[in-house]
């Protein structure tokens, strides 16, 4: 039995006239899927009963279901999923005082990519995410908070979104359709730890904000906290931004999590302007959210503040990240499922 979800619009079409039903039936379908938020064939009003039948016979609804929610007290919701196959991952809802609305979505079950500063990657690889895997998890938590417009979304849970680049990209394809999610481009963005071939590919197919996880400015250092680094160095890494720099509208983003006494020192931040010295860039700073298994601290706000004043004096854009949801492990580098 096929999961819509995990279906393109083409394919939904191909498969309901397949079926004997007229096209017109498949975009009712993604109109009530993807814009009304309907959760069974039933609730498809406009379809005759013979119909909603049919389609309950030769399709799955969805492969997800919620298995738990937390709640932290800055109004973070963490979301847990279970899988079809039991395997589970956590998506998060953020909203802020701003109004801005974001939920962070996972691509994988772990990750490979074994940074020591992350817990996901503590778990290793169990496998990519579906199409279907990563759209039901916008999709319930519009269910659970059917009140609120989400405003932006940003893969930066649980998974290296390069690394399951097919799945990705249909996914956004449908997010971004304006008859379907209808999320803008310019309120999307896919973080990557630097898998470059991979990089070079996802930039060709879409244009949605990039987002790098940096973390230091040298190599020795960058081998030791992101393994990734020694198949695709800093040389690579700052090369493809300048490439990306070109054709995109938008600054690159870079992501470094403070480490006190690792990766902070007023002599690192010298070298981080230097290696940005011409690459339109932003940075966030993220002071490190602790988890259980982990020996790292946050640096202290002295430092994060000298690291601000340098970046700023070399005319960089740089923010310090809001840690939200850090009491239920639902911040950057704590999910794991």
């Amino acid at each position: 039995m096929q999961v819509v979800t995990d279906l393109s619009p083409s394919l939904v079409k191909e498969t309901i006239t397949g079926l004997g039903l007229k096209p017109f039936v498949a975009t009712q379908i993604l109109e009530w899927l993807y814009q009304k938020k309907i959760t069974s064939f039933e609730e498809m009003s406009n379809l005759s009963q013979a119909n909603r039948k049919l389609l309950a016979e030769h399709f799955q609804f969805s492969s997800t279901r919620v298995a738990d929610l937390k709640y932290s007290t800055d109004g973070t919701c963490l979301f847990l999923f279970e899988l079809n196959d039991s395997k589970k991952i956590e998506a998060v809802y953020i909203p802020t005082e701003s109004g801005r609305k974001t939920i962070c979505l996972s691509t994988q079950v772990g990750c490979a990519m074994a940074c020591t500063f992350c817990r996901t990657g503590e778990m290793g690889l169990m496998r990519n995410l579906t199409q279907g895997e990563i759209l039901e998890q916008v999709l319930a938590v519009q269910h659970c908070f059917p009140q609120e417009r989400i405003t932006n979304l940003v893969f930066m849970g649980m998974g290296e979104p390069m690394a399951n680049l097919p799945a990705l990209l249909s996914a956004l394809e449908i997010l971004l359709d304006q008859k379907l999610f209808g999320f803008a481009r310019s309120k999307v963005t896919v973080s990557t730890a630097g898998l470059v071939p991979k990089m070079y590919d996802f930039i060709k197919q879409s244009k949605v904000k990039l987002a790098i996880s940096l973390h230091a400015p040298n190599d020795e250092l960058r081998n030791e906290l992101m393994p990734i680094n020694k198949r695709y160095p800093l040389n690579q890494l700052i090369q493809f931004c300048r490439d990306y720099a070109k054709q995109s509208r938008f600054r690159v983003t870079f992501e470094y999590v403070m480490l006190k006494g690792v990766n902070d020192s007023v002599e690192l931040a010298n070298q981080l302007v230097k290696l940005l010295k011409d690459v339109p860039a932003k940075v966030n700073l993220i002071p490190f959210n602790s988890f259980p298994t982990s020996n790292y601290q946050p640096s202290d706000e002295a430092t994060i503040d000298a690291w601000v004043d340098i970046l700023f004096k070399a005319g960089i854009q740089t923010n310090v990240r809001a840690n939200r949801g850090r009491d239920i492990l639902a911040a950057c580098g704590q999910l794991a499922a």
